[in-house]
């Protein structure tokens, strides 16, 4: 993990300060060691200035500071200034620790909070895809689509877990059946090289719906699901592609980390869809990856619908540092 460690006796089983900051929404909260995000405040980002923003919404009318905070940013984290992936904002943990008065702060990538995060989801955190009810032994696989596309896993290392984050939303993404070939060239013709994000996302989505019916009118991606729900055809159409290309990156990825420990799907897109994602166009999207469908079809998939994996992702990343001093 890219953390710094926490100098003993530095926080106490009550006083973390935890914040999920993603490239549309951020969330912040407060936690106990062991326990789960209390007090969460949700921020749309356009609403604030800055990620001092978010966390001054949330320490308003407090009268003690944490003595220490962790932070899940949307960006790869390396060294005490983060740029955010899909948003315009720089974050500087040393200013951030002076002007609030909380030190350590410490910063993961969001997925890689995330992949933190599965070991403590319960039943009624997650909704399943498909009809497996166990989640076996093995490497958990956490992706999902919201502003931008994220992937992360959880190892089994030496008794315990460690994760992996990655940046595979951005690896190359293309057609892999025929009807797909006239879809991904429109795509590539507005912007090339194609990457999972450029589909796999909230603009992403946007732009599939622009390339599967040229002509129609641009609208945002919440306006597309709502299109959908109310039984237009094209919206429709476009959220089945969706999700059918979900599944496939899906199984790729499962493919790539060998996830027999279970495939987790969280973001704002997936889970927004709510019945708009049909299972079984995932699952068969999922496990059609010739010659390893009954590798694929062992693997678990479940949508995570808990609104603050994240953040319990970040108590988790928290209570490590606390064990490693």
């Amino acid at each position: 993990m890219n953390v710094r460690a926490v100098p003993a006796g530095g926080v106490t089983m009550s006083d973390i300060l935890i914040a999920d900051i993603g490239g549309t929404t951020s969330r912040a909260a407060f936690a106990s060691l062991g326990g789960r995000p209390e007090h969460i405040i949700t921020i749309a980002n356009d609403s604030v200035e800055g990620l001092e923003g978010v966390l001054a919404q949330l320490l308003d009318g407090t009268t003690q500071r944490p003595r220490a905070a962790v932070l899940a940013l949307a960006a790869p984290v390396a060294g005490d200034v983060i740029t955010l992936t899909n948003r315009n904002w720089c974050v500087r943990l040393p200013e951030l620790s002076a002007r609030f008065g909380i030190s350590p702060i410490h910063a993961v990538n969001d997925f890689e909070a995330l992949a933190w995060a599965l070991p403590h989801l319960k039943p009624g955190d997650l909704q399943l895809i498909g009809d497996h009810a166990e989640w076996p032994a093995g490497v958990k696989l956490v992706l999902g689509p919201g502003t931008g596309l994220g992937v992360a896993a959880l190892v089994p290392a030496a008794g315990g877990w460690q994760v992996i984050a990655s940046e595979a939303g951005h690896s190359s993404f293309g057609p892999a059946y025929p009807d797909e070939e006239i879809i991904f060239h429109r795509l590539a013709e507005k912007a090339a090289p194609l990457s999972a994000e450029r589909v796999l996302s909230g603009p992403g989505l946007v732009a599939l719906h622009e390339a599967m019916h040229p002509g129609t009118l641009r609208v945002p991606s919440e306006m597309i699901v709502r299109q959908a729900r109310a039984g237009d055809r094209a919206s429709r159409a476009t959220v089945a592609m969706f999700v059918r290309l979900l599944g496939r990156f899906a199984g790729d990825m499962a493919l790539t980390f060998r996830a027999t420990g279970g495939v987790y799907i969280a973001g704002g897109v997936a889970t927004g869809l709510g019945p708009l994602f049909d299972a079984g166009l995932f699952r068969a999207a999922f496990e059609r990856h010739p010659p390893y469908e009954a590798l694929l079809k062992a693997i678990p998939s479940a949508l995570i619908t808990c609104p603050e994996p994240g953040l319990i992702g970040c108590v988790a990343v928290a209570e490590r540092l606390i064990r490693s001093v």
